[in-house]
């Protein structure tokens, strides 16, 4: 055995590879590019199924108890992900005035970030439902 390589995996990467797997169960969102010629980013907004239909209620003012339809929720999730992203930008404005916002688009599965685009995400409440916030962009080139 001497001088053959092991192939021993150190369990701190057992229990990255974990973590990331448990996040992969995908959950549903809503994305928004802003984009100037100095800055382009997505912004999102996703959460469990059952997360993204409180949403939509709570922003077509229904009760908990109250059906929404699949419409409801595509189209609420991106209502509140292009007035997340109009604030993102009236914020951002005094540092890059060229700032454009994008058409919301909803997608089943999270994107996720290549080789050539890096992310960040965080977990927030918006009232009393949990989501995560996501931001991905382009490396740009060394």
């Amino acid at each position: 055995m001497c001088g053959r390589k092991t192939n021993v995996i150190p369990i701190e990467e057992w229990l990255q590879t974990l973590r990331a797997a448990s996040d992969e169960p995908g959950e549903p969102g809503a994305y928004i590019a802003i984009l100037s010629p100095h800055n382009a980013v997505h912004l999102g907004l996703s959460a469990t199924p059952a997360r993204c239909r409180a949403l939509a209620r709570a922003l077509l003012g229904l009760r908990h108890t109250e059906p929404v339809t699949e419409h409801d929720v595509i189209d609420g999730l991106s209502e509140v992900m292009n007035i997340l992203a109009g604030k993102v930008k009236a914020s951002m404005a005094g540092r890059d005035g060229q700032l454009h916002l994008g058409l919301p688009m909803f997608v089943a599965n999270p994107i996720r970030s290549g080789g050539e685009s890096e992310s960040a995400s965080e977990r927030v409440r918006l009232g009393p439902v949990e989501c995560t916030l996501r931001v991905y962009r382009r490396q740009r080139a060394a």
